[in-house]
């Protein structure tokens, strides 16, 4: 059987939104991509995983967060080419429910959390998440390819 991850990245993230409206990012530090900048939640899919279930382990690996399958929305789906040209799909979801108080969790690979405000993300948010959190704030198209 063919290893498809050999010919496309897929990961999922979270808009994890509290009941004021801010949305959670983590500082990447020392990933090797993106690194210095805020990002939403997330991460890659193993093998054999349904989006839904890799994006509510990955909340809970890096924030510490148990947010329940049921409870995660599609929010947006994002295509982009990397560099030497490998599709990467990214899978966003939304969840303005779970249970915990959201820690970093990966102190290696996280510099800080940070509540913002969708209606004025900083320049310093990564573009793809940017540009998920400013579709589902307009509740517009939940694709883009690019």
């Amino acid at each position: 059987m063919t290893d498809h991850r050999e010919n496309a990245i897929v990961y999922t993230a979270v808009i994890l939104e509290r009941a004021d409206g801010a949305v959670l990012f983590m500082e990447r530090k020392d990933t090797g991509f993106a690194d210095g900048l805020l990002a939403l939640p997330g991460g890659l899919a193993d093998s054999g995983e349904y989006m839904v279930e890799a994006c509510a382990r990955e909340t809970k690996e890096e924030v510490g967060a148990d947010v329940a399958v049921t409870d995660l929305h599609t929010a947006y789906v994002s295509q982009v080419l990397s560099d030497t040209g490998i599709p990467v799909i990214g899978w966003y979801f939304h969840a303005d429910r779970w249970s915990g108080t959201p820690v970093n969790a990966e102190p290696d690979q996280c510099a800080r959390l940070a509540w913002l405000d969708p209606t004025d993300l900083p320049p310093d948010v990564e573009p793809t998440d940017h540009a998920a959190v400013t579709a589902w704030r307009a509740k517009g198209p939940i694709t883009a390819w690019s």
